[in-house]
């Protein structure tokens, strides 16, 4: 039974540093599993009702029946469409319809994912409008309609910090991110653009994503032709092994893989195409665009993209403005 996604996790390649953290590493990339929070949580807020009132967090989002489709998006809203393969075999893995909805300063990031005829998984990333990091994430997998295991994650400083514990930095992430968080730690999206992506391992400790941007080129992919801002992420050695020498971390940086996305490079800054692994032992993937459109209309093809969609897309990036 398959019950892992291959979405972005952290990458060590080396035996003999994977052997170094394992007493760090969560098991196969995800932290602690924790039951779905209650409406009587301790979580509060506006936002946090809404989120309870919209099925994502509470009792509401793991009832025996449900479906992919419990959770759909609102008429207007821009869809994209991603399928993921594994690059050796050209074998589908996944296919995700991903969307973002607006709650007051806060964009909402959905991905609803299917990854085989009974299993699928619904997720969702808080991400603050006007500064970095993630908010709340909360993740379900699915089968044959029941809920099988649950992930629920708040950012909080306070909180999270821990007796012995080095402080975490307060742009974080779950183990587990969306690939438009990587184009988000940027200070802008365009080319020599530079950011890290600080992602929480364990209640302790935090792994860096070293994140740039090279020119724009032209690719293909299903969804169309589009030119493309090309973006390298690559763990930080030196965030996994803090202690160890820096002639050591040197040599190993050659050989930590690397993800290459590309980002259409004009707004909504949609995600094209994704080469590389995406967790410890996981295969090499290809994820591409397969079509995107307006919830409630037909699906279109680049040439034809619709304007009113691209907000909400842009949105999630830092500092963006949102439309009243």
């Amino acid at each position: 039974m398959k019950i892992l996604s291959f979405r972005f996790r952290i990458l060590i390649p080396s035996l003999t540093v994977l052997i170094a953290v394992l007493t760090l590493w969560p098991a196969v990339g995800r932290t602690d599993v924790v039951p779905v929070p209650g409406t009587e949580s301790s979580a509060g807020g506006a936002t946090d009702a809404w989120l309870v009132r919209r099925g994502l967090i509470g009792h509401g989002m793991i009832g025996e029946q449900s479906s992919s489709d419990i959770m759909t998006p609102p008429p207007g809203t821009e869809v994209d469409e991603t399928r993921q393969t594994e690059t050796r075999t050209g074998e589908v893995l996944t296919r995700v319809k991903s969307w973002n909805e607006m709650v007051d300063d806060d964009t909402i990031y959905i991905e609803v994912t299917t990854l085989s005829t009974y299993q699928f998984e619904i997720a969702f990333w808080l991400f603050p409008n006007h500064r970095k990091g993630c908010t709340m994430y909360q993740w379900t997998l699915y089968d044959h309609g029941r809920a099988l295991q649950s992930q629920f994650w708040r950012n909080d400083a306070t909180v999270l910090r821990l007796a012995g514990a080095a402080d975490l930095p307060h742009d974080l992430y779950p183990d587990s991110v969306p690939w438009v968080a990587f184009l988000r730690v940027l200070d802008a999206p365009h080319a020599g653009a530079e950011g890290v992506l600080h992602q929480q391992i364990t209640p302790y400790s935090y792994v860096g994503q070293e994140v740039w941007a090279a020119r724009s080129e032209r690719i293909n992919v299903p969804a169309g032709s589009f030119s493309a801002l090309k973006v390298t992420a690559q763990v930080d050695i030196a965030t996994v092994m803090p202690n160890w020498p820096r002639f050591v971390l040197h040599v190993i940086k050659p050989v930590v893989p690397k993800n290459t996305l590309y980002f259409e490079a004009t707004p909504p800054y949609r995600l094209l195409k994704q080469e590389g692994t995406t967790f410890v032992g996981g295969p090499q993937v290809t994820t591409e665009l397969i079509r995107f459109y307006i919830a409630g209309a037909q699906p279109v093809v680049a040439a034809a993209a619709v304007a009113a969609g691209h907000a909400p897309i842009a949105a999630v990036l830092r500092g963006a403005s949102i439309p009243k």
